[in-house]
């Protein structure tokens, strides 16, 4: 037998390198460890495949089925991985290079050789990412990554045959495919970077979907107030205008709300004209009417002449409006305030879960009664003390214990 090895031949041509590099892949690491035929294929025959076999294979086939021209470009190959037979019709891997077993140490060294690159025309072939990336070191496999559809992405992993050929593509600075620049990392570094783009999206999403919740709310809510507005009932608005700057929102309710619900006043201590906007079932006429008729045909307030009107139209319409806007403003400001005072309160809870006083602790002093009684203190002042127990004792006072430094520093005390 003879083993694949450059031996003082010529260079490989293109089409040389391209079976070299399309054999030395079905025998390569990567893919004898998962190609099942092939495995099949090297048990039946202490490891040799015939080439009448491997023509079969379609990207070989496409190459050559001239097993001549394949044994002569395998000879050119210096990986020294192929060995041809004596009579050049069957090839195996060299038994000098078996398949790394799966250790710990083999997964590091293969992680240490595998790169990930970005940047390639989605038009580029196998053999077009190669030619690329093989400048810097032999490579021992590529993986086109694809699509949903199976259609090329322009980004591959690609595994090289020593860790110092990985090291010195990622280190390249002007690295470019084409004309245009490329994004290069390790596998392991990709990664990294993929897990935390999609924790990003997650993040992303479930903020999107907090936002857009809290947009539906609140255009639920804008919708049911502008129902809530389109109903609104006509009629029921007086405006009144004349009064005096000590007229207040109690004055104009007690002459008007005699005849009719006050369901709103708008107005403001020394203002001179506003609104007053009563139930849906009162008709403001109505309560003109009743007012004039109870007070000799006129309307006053603190004595004062004013003059009243019913809002309609166009005008009644914009009152409206901004009754329905002042709602809707005053609903998100409560909203807001809400949101603000979770968490507001910093106290312990107790078991209860109610909020514990963090005020100033009550202290309490020694007594030198021999059966333990304890005087409470509260303020350094004296206190008078009732003797309920004798009537005839009648009311006696006894001053606290004189604020004077004892032998012992007072006992802090729970109070009950």
């Amino acid at each position: 037998m003879a083993q694949a090895e450059a031996n003082g031949q010529s260079s490989p041509s293109d089409l040389e390198k391209k079976i070299i590099r399309q054999i030395e892949y079905y025998f390569g690491d990567a893919n004898l460890k998962r190609d099942k035929f092939l495995q099949q294929e090297i048990k039946s025959d202490d490891g040799w495949v015939s080439l009448e076999t491997m023509v079969k294979f379609n990207r070989l086939k496409q190459l050559s089925e001239d097993f001549e021209v394949l044994v002569t470009a395998l000879a050119k190959s210096k990986s020294g991985l192929i060995e041809i037979s004596e009579d050049k019709l069957k090839i195996r891997r060299s038994e000098n290079k078996p398949i790394p077993g799966d250790t710990e140490e083999n997964r590091k060294d293969v992680k240490a050789r595998s790169v990930y690159c970005k940047g390639f025309s989605l038009e580029s072939t196998l053999d077009d990412v190669q030619d690329i990336i093989e400048k810097f070191g032999p490579i021992a496999h590529i993986q086109m990554r694809k699509d949903a559809d199976k259609k090329f992405k322009g980004s591959v992993f690609a595994v090289f045959m020593n860790a110092e050929d990985a090291e010195k593509f990622l280190a390249e600075e002007n690295f470019k495919i084409g004309e245009e620049g490329a994004l290069k990392m390790s596998k392991d570094a990709y990664f990294v970077m993929k897990a935390e783009e999609k924790k990003k999206e997650k993040e992303d999403e479930k903020e999107r979907k907090v936002q857009e919740a809290m947009q539906k709310e609140k255009e639920e809510k804008l919708a049911a107030d502008k129902a809530a507005f389109e109903d609104f009932t006509e009629g029921c608005i007086l405006h009144f205008s004349g009064t005096s700057d000590q007229t207040s929102r109690e004055d104009l309710k007690e002459v008007f709300g005699e005849h009719g619900t006050v369901n709103w006043v708008d107005f403001v201590r020394g203002q001179t004209e506003g609104t007053i906007r009563f139930d849906d079932d009162v008709k403001a006429v109505e309560v003109i009417e009743k007012v004039k008729a109870a007070n000799d045909g006129k309307i006053q307030v603190r004595g004062q002449d004013i003059a009243v009107r019913v809002l309609e139209g166009e005008e009644e319409k914009k009152h409206w409006v901004k009754v329905f806007e002042d709602k809707t403003a005053s609903r998100l400001r409560m909203q807001a305030g809400r949101k603000g005072k979770r968490g507001r309160f910093s106290g312990r809870r107790d078991k209860r879960g109610y909020d514990e006083p963090r005020g100033k602790k009550t202290k309490f002093s020694d007594s030198d009664n021999e059966d333990g009684a304890e005087t409470k203190q509260t303020e350094k002042k004296e206190v008078k003390l009732e003797d309920k127990g004798d009537a005839d004792a009648g009311t006696k006072k006894r001053p606290l214990e004189a604020d004077t430094p004892s032998e012992n520093p007072p006992k802090q005390l729970k109070a009950e």
